[in-house]
C-alpha cells in the first residue's frame, strides 16, 4: 500500500467504530473450558511442605520461609503460569498439589490472589539448621520402613512421637557427649557427634 499512515488510520477507526471487544475487568469472570489445568492447590491431606514444587516453579510463584519452628508456603497466583510441574513432579504416592480447572479470578489487590500454608518445622539442636518439617519426616520414615528406621536416629525420633513418646530434652551445649546422638542433627552436626563419640 503506497500511504502505510492512511492504513494505520482507518484500522484504528474501524476499530474504534466497532464497538469494545475486551471483557469487563476485573468484574466479569470467564469460564474455563474442559481440560484446562487452572491453577495449581495444595491439598492439605497429602502436601508435607518439603518444598520440592518450589524447586521446580519456573515463575518463581512458590516461596519458601523458614521462621523459628514454622515452615511457611505462600504460593503467588499473580505469577502462576498454570504450567503443572508443581503436580507432575511432587514426590508423594499421590499428588500434594491439585490442578483446579479454575482460574485465579482477576483483580486489582494480589493480597488476595495468594495461599499461605504453614509447617511444623524440626531444626537441628546444635546448629538451629532447618532439617524439614514434620509432615516431611514421617514421609521418609515411612517409605524407608521399619528395618531402616532404626539405623537413623532422626527417623526413630520421629516414629517415637507418633507412637505417643515424647521427645527427649534438646540441650544446646558446646561440648558434645554421647546423648546427643539421640537428637535431631543435621548431617554436619551428626558427623561432628560421630567423630567426637569414636575419638573417645
Amino acid at each position: 500500500m503506497r500511504f502505510p499512515k492512511l492504513r494505520e488510520l482507518l484500522e484504528t477507526l474501524r476499530a474504534v467504530s466497532s464497538g469494545i471487544l475486551s471483557r469487563g475487568f476485573p468484574s466479569l469472570h470467564r469460564n474455563t473450558v474442559p481440560g484446562y489445568r487452572g491453577k495449581p492447590v495444595p491439598d492439605p491431606e497429602w502436601c508435607i511442605g518439603c518444598r520440592g514444587c518450589a524447586g521446580v516453579c519456573p515463575a518463581e510463584a512458590i516461596l519458601i520461609e523458614d521462621k523459628q519452628g514454622v515452615r511457611r508456603i505462600t504460593r503467588l497466583y499473580d505469577r502462576c503460569v498454570y504450567c503443572g510441574e508443581c503436580r507432575e513432579l511432587c514426590p508423594r504416592p499421590s499428588p500434594g498439589v491439585v490442578l483446579s480447572g479454575e482460574n485465579e479470578p482477576p483483580g486489582t489487590d494480589r493480597k488476595v490472589m495468594r495461599r499461605v500454608q504453614e509447617f511444623e518445622l524440626v531444626r537441628c539442636t546444635r546448629c538451629r539448621a532447618p532439617l524439614g518439617t514434620k509432615a516431611q519426616l514421617r514421609e521418609a520414615a515411612r517409605k524407608i520402613g521399619p528395618a531402616l528406621v532404626s539405623a537413623s536416629p532422626d527417623m526413630l525420633l520421629i516414629e517415637q512421637e507418633r507412637l505417643g513418646i515424647p521427645f527427649p530434652p534438646a540441650l544446646r551445649r558446646k561440648q558434645v557427649m554421647r546423648p546427643d546422638i539421640f537428637t535431631f542433627l543435621c548431617p554436619v552436626c551428626r558427623n561432628t557427634v560421630y567423630r567426637a563419640e569414636s575419638d573417645k
